[in-house]
C-alpha cells in the first residue's frame, strides 16, 4: 500500500478535470441524481472486535446524512452525522454518547457523507490544490489533489488515473503533538442501479486499521429517521451464560 513517487512526469490534469473523470466514473450526473438514498449491508473488523467479523449497517440520505452502525460482540458503536452535526455512541469509551467536535471529527463525517453521494464534491471542499507529484499506490498510477473542509481541515485524495475512481483519501489533524493523518482505502467498486459504490474501504490510523465490506447495497430505500438523528447511549451487551 505504500506510495511511489513516479519522477520526472510531465505536469498532471487539473482538480477540475480528476473530479469531472471521477464523477463520470461512477455513474455521471444523470445517474447519480437519481440516488436519493441506499442502505448497506456486510462487515466490519477491528481492534473493537477482535479482529474477527461482526456485521455492519450503513444508512445514507442525500444529501447530507449518513450513519454508520457496527454490531461488535460488547455492544454497537454507532457514528451519524445528520446534516450539522455528529456523534459517536460507542460501548468501549468512558462517556457512552460523545458529540463530533467542530473541526477535523465533524470534517471527516461530512466529506465521508458527501462521497456516499458525490454529485456535490466539488463543492465538499474548497481550496482545490494540484501540482503534486505523479505517483502510485499498488502499481496504478494516481493523480492526487487537496482541499479544505470547511472546519480548517486538510484532505488529500487519490484517484486512479485509468477508471478515475478515488482509492484514497488521506485526512490531516493538527493536534498539540504535530499533525496525524487517517488514511482511507477504497477498492472493490460495484454497480449499484447504474452507480458504481466502493463495497471495501480500510481505515488506517497511527495505531490500528478496521476494514469495512458491504455485501449488499439497496439503492433508494426508505430509511427510518430515527436511524439518521442523534443516536442513543450506547449500552454493553452482557455475557451470554455459559
Amino acid at each position: 500500500n505504500e506510495v511511489e513517487i513516479v519522477k520526472d512526469a510531465p505536469p498532471g490534469p487539473s482538480a477540475d478535470e480528476i473530479l469531472n473523470k471521477y464523477l463520470r466514473a461512477v455513474g455521471g450526473a444523470n445517474r447519480l441524481a437519481t440516488l436519493a438514498s441506499f442502505i448497506g449491508k456486510g462487515t466490519y473488523e477491528g481492534y473493537d472486535s477482535y479482529h474477527e467479523k461482526v456485521p455492519m449497517e450503513v444508512y445514507a440520505k442525500a444529501p447530507d446524512q449518513r450513519s454508520l452502525i457496527v454490531h461488535a460482540q460488547n455492544g454497537d458503536t454507532t457514528t451519524t452525522f445528520d446534516g450539522r452535526q455528529g456523534w459517536v455512541a460507542a460501548y468501549d469509551k468512558p462517556v457512552h454518547l460523545l458529540p463530533l467536535l467542530p473541526g477535523s471529527e465533524l470534517d471527516g463525517a461530512r466529506l465521508d457523507t458527501d462521497l456516499s453521494f458525490p454529485s456535490g464534491i466539488k463543492q465538499a471542499l474548497r481550496d482545490w490544490k494540484t501540482g503534486f507529484p505523479v505517483t502510485s499506490i499498488d502499481d496504478k498510477e494516481v493523480h492526487v489533489i487537496q482541499g479544505t473542509a470547511s472546519g480548517g481541515s486538510r484532505i488529500k485524495l487519490y484517484f486512479d488515473s485509468q477508471t478515475g475512481f478515488l482509492i484514497r483519501q488521506v485526512r490531516y489533524t493538527n493536534t498539540v503533538v504535530g499533525t496525524i493523518p487517517q488514511q482511507i482505502d477504497y477498492s472493490d467498486y460495484r454497480d449499484v442501479d447504474g452507480v458504481k459504490m466502493p463495497f471495501h474501504w480500510v481505515v488506517t490510523w497511527t495505531d490500528g486499521q478496521s476494514t469495512f465490506q458491504l455485501n449488499e447495497v439497496q439503492p433508494n430505500a426508505a430509511i427510518d429517521s430515527a436511524k439518521l438523528a442523534k443516536p442513543v447511549e450506547a449500552v454493553v451487551k452482557k455475557a451470554a451464560a455459559r
